[in-house]
Protein backbone atom coordinates (compact mmCIF):
# COMPACT_ATOMS: atom_id res chain seq x y z
CA UNK A 1 0.00 0.00 0.00
CA UNK A 2 2.52 2.19 0.84
CA UNK A 3 4.40 1.82 -2.56
CA UNK A 4 1.11 2.37 -4.09
CA UNK A 5 0.63 5.95 -2.54
CA UNK A 6 4.33 6.57 -3.33
CA UNK A 7 4.05 6.30 -7.02
CA UNK A 8 0.78 8.28 -6.60
CA UNK A 9 2.44 11.07 -5.00
CA UNK A 10 5.22 10.69 -7.58
CA UNK A 11 3.06 11.26 -10.61
CA UNK A 12 1.29 13.88 -9.19
CA UNK A 13 4.60 15.62 -8.69
CA UNK A 14 5.40 14.78 -11.93
CA UNK A 15 2.36 16.40 -13.58
CA UNK A 16 2.62 19.27 -11.07
CA UNK A 17 5.90 19.81 -12.33
CA UNK A 18 5.01 19.70 -16.33
CA UNK A 19 2.00 21.60 -15.72
CA UNK A 20 3.90 24.48 -14.24
CA UNK A 21 6.79 24.52 -16.82
CA UNK A 22 4.00 24.50 -19.38
CA UNK A 23 1.67 26.76 -17.88
CA UNK A 24 3.76 29.03 -15.27
CA UNK A 25 4.54 32.08 -17.58
CA UNK A 26 0.06 32.51 -18.16
CA UNK A 27 -0.19 31.83 -14.96
CA UNK A 28 2.31 34.56 -13.93
CA UNK A 29 1.25 36.84 -16.20
CA UNK A 30 -2.61 37.05 -15.15
CA UNK A 31 -1.60 37.07 -11.53
CA UNK A 32 0.96 39.86 -11.40
CA UNK A 33 0.30 43.27 -10.61
CA UNK A 34 0.03 46.15 -13.12
CA UNK A 35 3.12 47.92 -14.29
CA UNK A 36 2.78 51.58 -12.52
CA UNK A 37 2.34 54.17 -14.98
CA UNK A 38 5.02 55.87 -16.43
CA UNK A 39 6.27 59.53 -15.53
CA UNK A 40 4.53 62.05 -17.83
CA UNK A 41 2.00 59.27 -18.61
CA UNK A 42 -2.02 59.27 -17.27
CA UNK A 43 -4.15 56.93 -16.73
CA UNK A 44 -7.21 56.85 -18.75
CA UNK A 45 -10.72 58.65 -17.85
CA UNK A 46 -12.96 59.73 -19.99
CA UNK A 47 -13.43 63.59 -19.18
CA UNK A 48 -9.80 64.06 -19.19
CA UNK A 49 -9.39 62.06 -22.84
CA UNK A 50 -12.41 64.53 -24.22
CA UNK A 51 -9.68 67.67 -23.08
CA UNK A 52 -7.20 65.66 -24.80
CA UNK A 53 -8.92 65.49 -27.95
CA UNK A 54 -10.65 69.04 -27.92
CA UNK A 55 -6.63 70.27 -27.74
CA UNK A 56 -4.68 70.66 -31.29
CA UNK A 57 -1.76 68.64 -30.34
CA UNK A 58 -1.31 64.66 -31.01
CA UNK A 59 -2.09 62.11 -28.13
CA UNK A 60 -0.32 58.61 -27.97
CA UNK A 61 -3.07 55.80 -26.19
CA UNK A 62 -1.47 52.34 -25.23
CA UNK A 63 -4.22 49.67 -24.78
CA UNK A 64 -2.79 48.00 -21.65
CA UNK A 65 -3.06 44.71 -19.99
CA UNK A 66 -1.26 43.25 -16.87
CA UNK A 67 -1.62 39.66 -17.73
CA UNK A 68 -0.29 40.70 -21.64
CA UNK A 69 2.84 39.73 -22.29
CA UNK A 70 3.21 42.29 -25.01
CA UNK A 71 2.09 45.25 -22.71
CA UNK A 72 5.06 44.19 -20.29
CA UNK A 73 7.36 44.37 -23.09
CA UNK A 74 6.12 47.44 -24.44
CA UNK A 75 6.49 48.77 -20.97
CA UNK A 76 10.15 47.76 -20.34
CA UNK A 77 10.36 49.74 -23.95
CA UNK A 78 8.84 53.11 -22.79
CA UNK A 79 11.33 52.56 -19.99
CA UNK A 80 13.96 52.21 -22.38
CA UNK A 81 13.42 54.84 -24.07
CA UNK A 82 13.53 57.41 -21.14
CA UNK A 83 16.38 55.92 -19.52
CA UNK A 84 18.03 57.22 -22.74
CA UNK A 85 16.68 60.05 -22.96
CA UNK A 86 14.34 59.22 -26.27
CA UNK A 87 10.71 59.39 -24.66
CA UNK A 88 8.57 60.75 -27.03
CA UNK A 89 7.43 64.43 -26.88
CA UNK A 90 3.41 63.51 -26.46
CA UNK A 91 0.84 63.28 -24.24
CA UNK A 92 0.30 59.64 -23.36
CA UNK A 93 -2.61 57.70 -22.09
CA UNK A 94 -2.90 54.46 -21.23
CA UNK A 95 -6.03 52.64 -21.47
CA UNK A 96 -6.67 49.41 -18.87
CA UNK A 97 -8.07 46.92 -21.68
CA UNK A 98 -10.26 45.17 -18.66
CA UNK A 99 -11.23 48.35 -16.61
CA UNK A 100 -12.01 50.70 -19.50
CA UNK A 101 -14.82 48.62 -21.67
CA UNK A 102 -16.71 51.72 -23.03
CA UNK A 103 -13.61 53.22 -24.14
CA UNK A 104 -12.44 49.67 -25.66
CA UNK A 105 -16.09 49.34 -26.93
CA UNK A 106 -16.40 52.52 -28.60
CA UNK A 107 -13.26 52.38 -31.00
CA UNK A 108 -12.98 48.76 -31.80
CA UNK A 109 -10.21 47.66 -30.12
CA UNK A 110 -10.09 43.97 -29.89
CA UNK A 111 -6.96 43.42 -28.44
CA UNK A 112 -4.15 44.43 -25.98
CA UNK A 113 -0.61 45.60 -26.94
CA UNK A 114 -1.97 48.72 -29.22
CA UNK A 115 0.13 52.09 -29.40
CA UNK A 116 -2.56 54.19 -31.14
CA UNK A 117 -1.87 57.88 -32.54
CA UNK A 118 -5.02 60.87 -32.35
CA UNK A 119 -4.84 64.19 -33.92
CA UNK A 120 -7.60 66.56 -33.66
CA UNK A 121 -9.99 64.33 -32.13
CA UNK A 122 -9.62 61.04 -34.05
CA UNK A 123 -7.47 57.95 -34.72
CA UNK A 124 -4.77 58.55 -37.03
CA UNK A 125 -2.66 55.32 -36.96
CA UNK A 126 -2.26 52.29 -34.92
CA UNK A 127 0.81 49.22 -34.47
CA UNK A 128 0.10 46.50 -32.69
CA UNK A 129 2.91 43.88 -31.28
CA UNK A 130 5.56 47.02 -30.76
CA UNK A 131 7.91 45.17 -28.14
CA UNK A 132 11.05 47.28 -28.69
CA UNK A 133 12.90 50.63 -28.27
CA UNK A 134 13.73 50.77 -31.68
CA UNK A 135 10.70 50.03 -33.31
CA UNK A 136 8.35 51.70 -31.39
CA UNK A 137 10.46 55.13 -31.48
CA UNK A 138 10.71 55.11 -35.54
CA UNK A 139 6.22 54.44 -35.22
CA UNK A 140 6.41 57.56 -33.34
CA UNK A 141 8.88 59.29 -35.89
CA UNK A 142 6.69 57.91 -38.81
CA UNK A 143 3.81 59.57 -36.99
CA UNK A 144 5.77 62.58 -36.76
CA UNK A 145 6.40 62.50 -33.08
CA UNK A 146 9.98 62.83 -31.61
Amino acid sequence: MKSKMQKIWATVGVTGLIALALFGNLIYMNLRDADPILPGWEEYSPARFAELMARDEPVMVEIYASWCPTCLLQHRAFETLQKEGRAPRIRAVRVDFDRDRSFIEEHGYRGTGLIVVFRNGREVERAAGLTSADDIAAFLVDQGIS
